[in-house]
């Protein structure tokens, strides 16, 4: 995974973990000890919520709110174990919502998500464990497509002009785990587009961006028709 984002739209917010980080490594005497360091990301693509800060074991991870839109720029590190996560309203102690405790493994790789659903609105969150171990560098990059837009219950994602991911419904991935995993794709230059699966109408286009060979990519489409802000997210993943 090399040193690269790509953000299309919305914001990313640096992912500093406030507790449980560790530094990668400590010296006693002339002994060097790597940590072992579990790896974490946060996406806030609820559109219809308001800042989010986020607990594990009820601690402060996060020190500034993760506000609709913005996301980790890169994997954090925290100590391998397990844990309960919590998403609370920033500012106050009312829960968006939580996530009972489970293990999160020596150097796995785990993306926390906060979406909308599309019948009332309301938030729920979804642990994703991040596989890249079909990753390899043999002319194909990766991806995997995620809807946040609750406003459009179907649309279809275009690489280029090969339509890619068909009738993608607001945050499927959380009840369809396959749909959490990465896609090969030729590498190269290339445009991404967003129709609306019913009426093929154009919904949103990202500027032209080069997908690297051997590079796993989160793609996602978030924002509300109200407000007139739907936009394409591509999340290069990077620690």
């Amino acid at each position: 995974m090399k040193e690269r984002i790509q953000n299309l739209g919305w914001t990313s917010l640096c992912l500093a973990f406030l507790a449980f980080a560790w530094s990668g490594c400590s010296k006693a005497g002339s002994t060097t000890t790597v940590s072992a360091v579990t790896y974490l990301s946060i996406i806030q693509g609820a559109p219809f919520s308001g800042g989010a800060n986020v607990y594990l074991n009820d601690t402060l991870i996060t020190p500034n709110a993760f506000n609709p839109g913005t996301f980790s720029p890169k994997y954090g590190t925290i100590r391998p174990g397990s844990y309960a996560v919590k998403f609370k309203k920033s500012g106050t102690d009312s829960l968006f919502d939580q996530l009972v405790s489970s293990p999160y493994d020596t150097l796995n790789f785990y993306t926390l998500l906060l979406y909308n659903t599309t019948a009332d609105k309301a938030a729920h969150a979804l642990k994703i464990f991040d596989d890249f171990s079909s990753i390899s560098n043999n002319n194909n990059a990766y991806y995997r497509f995620f809807n946040l837009a609750p406003d459009w219950p179907k649309v279809n994602l275009y690489i280029g002009a090969t339509l890619s991911q068909s009738n993608r419904t607001p945050a499927d991935n959380a009840v369809n785990n396959q749909l959490n995993t990465f896609n090969a794709i030729a590498a190269g230059p290339t445009v991404l587009s967003v129709k609306d699966a019913t009426t093929d109408s154009v919904l949103v286009t990202s500027p032209s961006l080069t997908l690297a060979s051997g590079t796993p990519y989160t793609i996602w489409i978030t924002g509300t028709k109200a407000q007139n802000n739907l936009s394409i997210n591509v999340l290069q993943a990077q620690y």
